[in-house]
């Protein structure tokens, strides 16, 4: 974290992507000027969202510019890395929680739940990292069937948690949640194969003329 004084205030900003939380990170994707270039976009916007909205009586001098640039500039030029393989456990708000190593495939609840209620409705595809690994976890925290309600209760305190541990785990399953529902080529490819066997007993054989 770097401590900042800002007109007297201080403030405290993460200095690399290890440092977000699931939510800076989200809100990052999702609300940080998104239509606009890189170098258009608005510098104290982005860190007041990293700072979670701590700083709001912004005056706009060449100095506070300086230190604003100083503390976020990180964000244009570090990638965001994040842990190719699933962490082996996460403490969930002080709850050790074993995470599967292969995930298994959400059930129709989940999936009908993740799909309808958040991904159809979103507007970036990241935004529901949070909640898609809490709908995942949450028959394994409690021990219990799914609920959503509670996978909600707990995406809040997954919120919390550092991005980069959490990334992996919930893209992973939105981008299997995202095709819930649609065929594979290989469905698809067993379709066609099987109608046009039947068309082959079925439709009528017409003499040959060149017998």
């Amino acid at each position: 974290m770097i401590a900042v004084k800002l007109n007297g205030e201080k403030f405290h900003c993460p200095s690399s992507w290890q440092e977000i939380t699931v939510k800076q990170y989200i809100r990052v994707v999702k609300e940080w000027d998104r239509d606009k270039d890189i170098a258009d976009r608005d510098y104290f916007k982005l860190f007041n969202i990293l700072t979670d909205g701590a700083y709001t009586k912004y005056e706009n001098t060449a100095e506070n510019d300086v230190t604003i640039i100083n503390c976020v500039g990180w964000v244009i030029t570090q990638e965001f890395e994040f842990d190719k393989t699933l962490p082996k456990v996460l403490d969930i708000a002080g709850k050790i929680v074993d995470i599967p190593q292969n995930p298994a495939e959400l059930s129709i609840g989940q999936n009908i739940h993740l799909r309808r209620d958040y991904i159809d409705k979103s507007e970036i595809l990241e935004e529901n990292i949070a909640i898609a690994t809490a709908i995942y976890l949450q028959p394994i925290i409690d021990g219990k069937k799914f609920n959503v309600t509670r996978a909600v209760e707990i995406a809040k305190d997954i919120e919390k948690m550092p991005a980069y541990l959490i990334y992996p785990i919930g893209f992973f399953l939105l981008r299997r949640a995202l095709n819930f529902g649609r065929p594979s080529a290989s469905l698809w490819n067993r379709i066609r194969t099987n109608l046009s066997q039947k068309l082959k007993k079925t439709w009528p054989q017409w003499p040959n003329p060149a017998v």
